[in-house]
């Protein structure tokens, strides 16, 4: 028996992991991350016109590859934006907000069995093929009457049909009873902000940060113009606001003030701080800055994304394959975090990614090359290890135990099998 599973486990293990691991680490990825900015994204597959699927980002199961949805990411492969470190800050206001153009946002089609994992607040239309769109990131619906009976969903369809606002959780659907239009019985976040007087105005994808902070510094090559408005005494006197994008921001709390930790930020210029108080709308603090930074093309304190580019429309993959064997739903969290290109108005995707020199059409999201070298190990050493114990203590016992004539089990010690009767007797 340990010889069948272990043989059988050998032969699907050199499929979907031996494999693909092999030529994973054969084609020599670079360690070194890059940075990635989805800039497009779509599911060939759910055009109208169905586009022929040469490739794809992500796939459950290799195997099978080529049927269902075929989503296509394109990426803008660019170098690491600058590290900034804020120090000495009070007077925090950290907001998780968004530009979510909820009309924009790619739908979930219920009748289709796109619904038996959707998390958060969806808006859901009774309309074929049943459309539910995530309102999560910009809009708060607080309700008195909440639908006690959940309406389960599945890889086919819903029991029901939705059509309102409902709160999901992993497909299982309550809906807001009492909130018939989510624009009207819903309330847009972040649309109470103060800004005051702040000198610092900070944009993590969904996320705004302003405060007030004593001095900025970076290990970057960037130090020269963040020291010289360190030192400016505007931006000391909070009458210039120091605007910008980064990727990831950290706090660390001191004894009354906190440190601030950015990384990969771009996109910094210096406002009138006259101009930004006033404001109390993410949105309109949003397109301050996306419309400084467009007509402000020489006094960047650091520059635009574009200057970082190295390469741009270039395909993403999560591996070299663009598919997975876990069967954990991989694919569709790696969409969560990788698929939004800034069509429906929340911020784009950025993240790290891996290039090769083998081959420049495409990057993969997801590399470890230790990880992937121990998994081939034990791919290869477990199963094969106790395939050769297996069959060596199979055919020891072949050679050591015989039958005699009488149907009896006698140990030979490799002598052979028991002949039967002495050949003297008959």
């Amino acid at each position: 028996m340990i010889a069948i599973l272990s043989g059988v486990s050998l032969l699907y293990l050199t499929v979907i992991v031996i494999i693909p691991s092999k030529n994973l680490l054969s084609l020599g990825f670079h360690v070194t991350p890059f940075m990635c900015t989805t800039v497009h994204a779509r599911d060939v597959a759910a055009l109208p016109n169905k586009g022929d699927c040469l490739w794809s980002t992500c796939g459950e199961w290799c195997l099978s590859k080529g049927s269902g949805s075929c989503m296509q990411i394109h990426v803008m492969v660019r170098y690491n934006g600058s590290k900034i470190n804020f120090r000495n800050c009070v007077d925090i206001l950290d907001e998780n907000c968004s530009a979510l153009d909820v009309n924009m946002t790619h739908p979930h089609g219920c009748k289709l069995g796109q619904c038996k994992d959707i998390t958060g607040l969806f808006n859901c239309t009774r309309e074929e093929p049943n459309n539910c769109r995530n309102i999560t990131p910009a809009f708060n619906c607080y309700s008195r009457n909440i639908s006690r009976i959940a309406i389960e969903c599945t890889e086919e369809k819903c029991e029901e049909r939705l059509n309102g606002v409902y709160s999901c959780k992993d497909g299982s659907c309550q809906k807001l009873n009492d909130i018939p239009n989510y624009t009207k019985n819903c309330e847009r976040k972040c649309l109470k902000l103060e800004m005051r007087e702040r000198n610092v105005v900070i944009f993590s994808r969904e996320r705004l940060v302003a405060t007030s902070c004593r001095s900025i510094d970076t290990p970057d090559e960037t130090s020269a113009n963040i020291e010289s408005v360190s030192n400016k005494q505007e931006w000391k006197d909070k009458k210039e606001a120091f605007m910008l994008f980064c990727s990831e921001v950290k706090m660390a709390k001191g004894s009354e003030t906190y440190d601030i930790f950015t990384t990969d930020c771009f996109n910094a210029t210096l406002k009138n701080t006259t101009e930004v108080q006033h404001l109390t709308n993410y949105m309109d603090i949003l397109h301050l800055h996306q419309n400084l930074s467009a007509s402000n093309t020489t006094d960047w304190i650091i520059g635009p994304e574009e200057s970082l580019r190295k390469r741009n429309n270039t395909q993403l993959r999560i591996n070299p394959d663009g598919c997975v064997n876990s069967l954990r739903k991989e694919c569709t969290a790696f969409f969560e975090t990788h698929a939004h290109d800034g069509t429906d108005g929340m911020t784009p995707d950025r993240f790290k990614c891996y290039d090769t020199d083998q081959d420049v059409e495409y990057v993969i999201g997801k590399y470890d090359p230790i990880s992937t070298s121990a998994m081939l190990l034990v791919a290869c050493i477990l199963p094969g290890t106790l395939f050769v114990i297996a069959c060596t203590c199979l055919f020891f016992c072949s050679k050591s135990v015989g039958v005699d004539d009488e149907g009896h089990l006698k140990v030979t010690l490799l002598k052979g099998a028991v002949a039967g009767g002495n050949a003297s007797e008959l």
